[in-house]
């Protein structure tokens, strides 16, 4: 019964598991959370986190996809509304903000990017690239602040940085 994937409590478990996991990275790097503190703290046994992860950056990345999975790309909508739509996503779960600075532990801001097409027609590989990286340094800056803007307001920050709106014209000679 427990061993069961759909089992409740097995879900439960894997929830209070999860949420513990997070809690912990409000206040510590994800090297030094043990299995031992997060078996303590969400009053199971470790045979029992074990049933369901290897170790915690397995745990982490179920968190993650089961985030980006909560998330839906609607293909016939304008970039903004999905980008929008993934930040207030990541808004309204504001503890999983954390995973956004435990870099090369978790891949959450690639798998975000994995969600949005890559066939954009003003833009080749290298343009996309060089665009997504401002874009996830501007939402790891936005975590880092405690998201004071709403999602459509980093929206419009996004786009308009990615278009170079409200800038000045750049002199080549001057650069």
């Amino acid at each position: 019964m427990v061993a069961t994937p759909n089992n409740r409590r097995a879900q439960y478990t894997q929830q209070v598991i999860e949420d513990t996991v997070l809690q912990l990275l409000e206040t510590k790097p994800v090297e030094s959370i043990s299995v031992t503190e997060v078996c303590q703290l969400a009053d199971v046994n470790r045979t029992t986190f074990y049933r369901h992860y290897t170790d915690i950056f397995q745990c982490l990345d179920q968190i993650e996809q089961t985030f980006l999975a909560s998330y839906s790309f609607d293909k016939g909508a304008r970039p903004t509304v999905n980008v929008e739509r993934l930040l207030d996503a990541f808004y309204q779960q504001r503890r999983l903000s954390n995973l956004v600075f435990v870099d090369g532990k978790t891949k959450l801001l690639d798998r975000m990017q994995a969600t949005i097409p890559a066939d954009v027609p003003f833009a080749n590989t290298y343009q996309i690239t060089y665009i997504w990286s401002g874009v996830k340094a501007i939402i790891q800056q936005w975590v880092k602040a405690e998201m004071p803007e709403t999602p459509h307001e980093l929206t419009r920050i996004i786009f308009r940085s990615v278009l170079a709106q409200d800038l000045p014209p750049i002199d080549p000679e001057k650069l």
